[in-house]
């Protein structure tokens, strides 16, 4: 009987295990690589984060596990007045307080706010032979956000947020913050952010943190509410703006002061877990390093956008890899599920690039033909080769 030998050659390739994290933290959004760093430093010995931006973290990720008790998996599917009503009875009200926490909900519209001034209220209670003031009306929608979200029941955007601002250690960037959204939140939607510096005669950086975290707030709590309704508000991973012709950009995260332990050789227990810690970082700094080059690469070419929103030339992954010397699927990672907070609002980074454009550059194309055809000698009509002439800035002869 002869024997077979059958050979076969497999290649195979896999990443090591750092090179996959940084596969991985490229695509990650601010808020998920957030959850990876708390995880890190639970685990982590060799990682350090100062006292008040571990205490963000560890509240951000408090609040996260607190809304997915309070909002099952189908939470869309039950209104804000209905969730209000079946949690009621766990605040412990006694019979008066209950039928006024009653009342407030039936007038608590689906944004979350209350459609009655708090006179409107005191009236009616009256009319029931209970007399009760503003501060009474005050606790009982304090409580209510305790059992939904914060800004629930706030007469007005201002009010939203400042009962957002409360939950938050009320330090003196709070303060400031708190002082902005009460006496001067128009000023601050028009972007002055100079005249809010001189009004409150602080330096600017103090207003731009301000800014950064009402952004970060809920204009529309109860949207995230309802069968029909959905929450509609975005959070930016990037902020880009322009001072004086400057372009700054910043990110919206609790990490920056993340850093390896300093510690002597001797001290070192675990050579692998320093390891892993030193990678981790490199990681992260390779990713923020190249999304503010990126974005900065962006905003150079549709030089336009922050000024006038406009979009008046192609933009291609391939272009961006090629002129900062990147892979494109490095680019790509990076660009995937994140936002960028503009003059304009927010955006996806997608947005900017050519086959996510394509209907906003079709728009700025369309209007500038029709600027050529309005503006030709309509004795001499311009010919279709002509007009693209004139859209590429190219000189033709008569």
């Amino acid at each position: 009987m002869a024997l077979k030998i059958n050979l076969n050659l497999n290649q195979s390739f896999k990443l090591s295990p750092n090179i996959e994290q940084s596969v991985h933290l490229l695509k990650s959004t601010e808020a998920e690589l957030e959850n990876l760093i708390s995880e890190y430093l639970s685990k982590n010995p060799y990682l350090e984060l100062d006292e008040n931006d571990r205490n963000k973290l560890v509240s951000k990720k408090s609040v996260a596990h607190q809304e997915e008790e309070f909002y099952p998996s189908d939470f869309q599917n039950i209104t804000l007045k209905d969730h209000l009503h079946s949690n009621l009875f766990d605040l412990g009200f006694d019979e008066e307080d209950l039928l006024l926490a009653q009342f407030i909900i039936d007038y608590i519209d689906d944004n979350g706010y209350l459609t009655e001034d708090y006179q409107f209220f005191i009236d009616e209670m009256y009319l029931e032979g209970i007399e009760i003031n503003n501060e009474k009306i005050k606790e009982i929608i304090y409580k209510l956000n305790k059992i939904s979200s914060m800004g629930i029941g706030a007469r007005s955007l201002s009010e939203c947020l400042l009962f957002q601002l409360s939950d938050f250690e009320q330090e003196d960037e709070i303060l400031i913050t708190k002082n902005i959204v009460e006496n001067f939140l128009n000023i601050l939607a028009n972007k002055n952010f100079n005249q809010l510096s001189k009004e409150l005669k602080v330096p600017i950086e103090d207003i731009m943190n301000s800014f950064n975290i009402i952004k970060k707030l809920n204009p529309k709590p109860g949207l995230k509410y309802g069968s029909n309704e959905s929450l509609n508000y975005l959070l930016s991973d990037i902020n880009v703006r322009s001072i004086n012709n400057e372009l700054f950009i910043d990110f919206n995260n609790n990490y920056q002061s993340l850093k390896l332990a300093e510690l002597p050789k001797e001290e070192i227990s675990d050579i692998e877990l320093f390891n892993q810690a030193k990678w981790f970082l490199k990681n992260i700094n390779y990713r923020k390093i190249n999304l503010i080059r990126i974005v900065k690469y962006i905003f150079k070419h549709h030089k336009k956008f922050i000024e006038s929103k406009e979009l008046d030339s192609v933009l291609t992954v391939k272009m961006t890899a090629k002129a900062l010397e990147l892979h494109e699927s490095t680019v790509s990672r990076i660009l995937s599920s994140k936002y960028v907070e503009t003059p304009h609002g927010i955006f996806p980074l997608k947005f900017f690039f050519s086959h996510e454009i394509n209907d906003s550059l079709k728009t700025n194309v369309l209007l500038k033909i029709k600027n050529i055809i309005d503006n030709e000698d309509k004795n001499f009509p311009l010919s279709d080769s002509k007009i693209l002439l004139t859209l590429l800035g190219r000189k033709y002869y008569n």
